[in-house]
């Protein structure tokens, strides 16, 4: 009953500091682009059919990956082929699958959005009774306790609530680290059935995003560190090429059979090296890390402050390597994300509230009973208290420019048109009228004249938006 308590209150609070914060309104940015992938059904995400050759992508991405003309054709060629890997913008396919269990039930933009609210939740409930299982006695109970606090009223985990697998990636990578933790410290039998769990959690992961190489590289450093309980030799490592590559097999066959995980590397090294806004324009790294920091400094602080604890006593500490390590080697991997979105700090969120929560339990262990309740509580009131304002200001309103875009192309019977539109928009024109031809342009650049362009007209950036036909513009 204690436990049950403890997790509804730390739910209800989630759903007072998530009021108001899912997005309302229709699907916009990267959200038609999945929710189309997962309209094409389950055979097409998993075998990734259809989608260009590798072979193909290489010699297109080298011919035209530089310049920004020549990338706006790339991208109009490949939406018309239909690509389904290009539609879940390179990651793999099993956020897809969550997304057609959702449309069965066939709820609208803004449910669709909260019930992704289920990933965060299961994740907290897990980590909460993995740090019981993990540690012992007081240490286990304070670390549950401050780890689900520190998860689930997090700024990454509340504002994330548009569609994508950054809450559901999180989940695994969690799940990863929890059983690493295990593997550290637990009975030498137990160590090796942490392990493939681990490895079959990161299979998972890796069928998600492509940032799940970090996690990979945890579980291996941490194997190397436990060599002696795991007793590695021919069968285990055998037996763990076969549960990871089995469990992508299961899920993502596309990536054995059609190399598309090499595509989504590739992708997303091409994304880091030569597009210097290619997650927000305006952003600096410093910037950026600082914004995360202060929206919720907490966890920051404590995880910090159990990398020392880690570093001074590594013997008794151990539990913290896997979560050190992960968090480490995520934030280099997310280094130079430049951008205020909420779910791109989400991959480094389990390892860094883990270190946080592990190393206050271990800390306060020994500590009598009143003051280590009294020290948990303040942790989680501070934890509400600096997170609360960050979380509640510029709550996401209707975007009225879009809604006017969508009643633009129905009033005037343009669902089948050819037609210019803004580069932003055109995912979410392509989900909602799927057999509109469309082209794009920048978002930046004066509307075109669509004269000798081939297209019935252009639709304007203002609001509300205009369509000019192609006949009336000279």
């Amino acid at each position: 009953m204690k436990h049950l308590l403890i997790l509804g209150g730390t739910i209800a609070v989630l759903f007072v500091l998530a009021r108001g914060t899912v997005i309302p309104g229709p699907y916009t940015y990267d959200e038609p682009d999945y929710i189309y992938a997962a309209s094409l059904g389950v055979a097409a995400n998993a075998f990734d059919s259809p989608t260009i050759p590798l072979r193909e992508f290489l010699r297109i991405g080298l011919n035209r990956g530089r310049d920004a003309s020549a990338r706006t054709e790339l991208s109009e060629a490949i939406r018309d082929k239909g690509d389904v890997v290009f539609y879940r913008h390179w990651h793999g396919p099993l956020y897809s699958y969550w997304l057609m269990l959702v449309r069965r039930f066939r709820p609208g933009e803004l449910t669709a959005r909260t019930w992704n609210l289920a990933f965060p939740i299961i994740a907290m409930v897990l980590i909460y009774f993995g740090a019981l299982w993990v540690l012992p006695g007081a240490a286990g109970r304070t670390a549950a306790v401050v780890c689900g606090a520190l998860y689930l009223w997090g700024y990454p985990v509340v504002r994330s609530t548009e569609l994508g697998p950054h809450q559901l990636f999180t989940l695994s990578a969690a799940v990863a680290l929890v059983l690493l933790a295990k593997m550290m410290t637990g009975p030498a039998e137990e160590a090796r059935r942490c392990w493939y769990g681990a490895v079959i959690a990161s299979a998972i992961a890796f069928c998600l995003l492509e940032v799940a190489f970090a996690l990979i590289l945890t579980a291996a450093i941490c194997g190397h560190l436990v060599r002696e309980r795991l007793r590695p030799g021919l069968g285990l490592g055998a037996k763990s090429i076969g549960l990871f590559a089995g469990t992508v097999l299961v899920v993502w066959p596309g990536a054995v059979f059609r190399f598309s995980w090499v595509k989504a590397y590739l992708f997303m090294a091409y994304l880091a090296v030569f597009r210097r806004n290619a997650w927000g324009a305006g952003a600096t790294i410093a910037g950026t890390w600082w914004l995360r920091f202060v929206q919720s400094p907490i966890p920051w602080i404590l995880a910090a402050a159990g990398l020392v604890y880690l570093v001074r006593r590594r013997r008794e500490a151990s539990v913290l390597t896997p979560f050190a390590v992960f968090t480490l080697l995520m934030a280099a991997a997310i280094f130079t994300v430049r951008t205020n979105m909420a779910r791109y700090a989400l991959p480094v969120w389990p390892g860094a509230v883990l270190l946080a929560g592990f190393a206050a339990g271990l800390a306060m262990a020994k500590w009598r009973t009143m003051a280590r309740v009294a020290a948990t509580g303040l942790l989680c009131a501070a934890m509400l208290a600096t997170t609360w304002p960050s979380v509640r200001a510029n709550l996401p309103r209707l975007d009225t420019r879009v809604v006017s875009m969508l009643a633009l192309v129905r009033e005037r019977h343009l669902e089948q048109a050819r037609m210019l539109a803004p580069h932003s928009d055109v995912p979410m024109l392509h989900y909602y009228f799927p057999r509109a031809k469309l082209m794009q342009y920048a978002d930046d650049a004066a509307v075109p004249d669509p004269v000798g362009v081939n297209v019935d007209g252009v639709i304007d950036r203002s609001n509300p938006a205009r369509w000019l036909p192609a006949r009336e513009v000279r």
